[in-house]
């Protein structure tokens, strides 16, 4: 019994090893920054902002996922209407996602999605479609 608990340990160390030995390609040196889904940064903001002026564009552009509707509003909502995101600006509620093309790309520092769970825990209730929270420059 001694035995099977030993070998089982030791399967698991060697497993746990194996996964996060750094494989999988690449051929070493220095690798980008991974991009996420949830932020656009400022240098990938500036880097496409000849082609997108505004917030609404940028995130068309880069993240169209961010855009997309949640759920719906309740469990017990008859109508079934899907619930869009709220926008703040440097956590200011400033509307729904129209107003994102009021902010020209030049100004904004970055754009980051943040889910039902962290908004309502950030700003209070009301947020079931999440938010889209701009950062202004300075």
């Amino acid at each position: 019994m001694r035995a099977r608990v030993v070998i089982a340990v030791a399967v698991a160390v060697w497993t746990a090893a194996c996964g996060t030995a750094g494989g999988g390609g690449g051929g070493g040196g220095a690798r980008a920054a991974p991009r996420t889904q949830e932020l656009i940064p400022e240098g990938e903001i500036a880097a496409n902002a000849s082609e997108a002026s505004n917030a609404l564009q940028i995130i068309e552009k880069l993240r169209p996922q961010m855009l997309r509707t949640r759920g719906t509003g309740s469990p017990t909502d008859p109508t079934g209407e899907k619930v869009r995101p709220k926008v703040y600006v440097d956590n200011v509620a400033y509307g729904d996602l129209s107003t994102l093309s009021n902010l020209n790309a030049s100004q904004i520092r970055e754009i980051r999605f943040v889910n039902s769970r962290d908004a309502t825990t950030t700003w209070g209730t009301g947020h079931m479609g999440g938010v889209i929270h701009v950062i202004m420059k300075r």
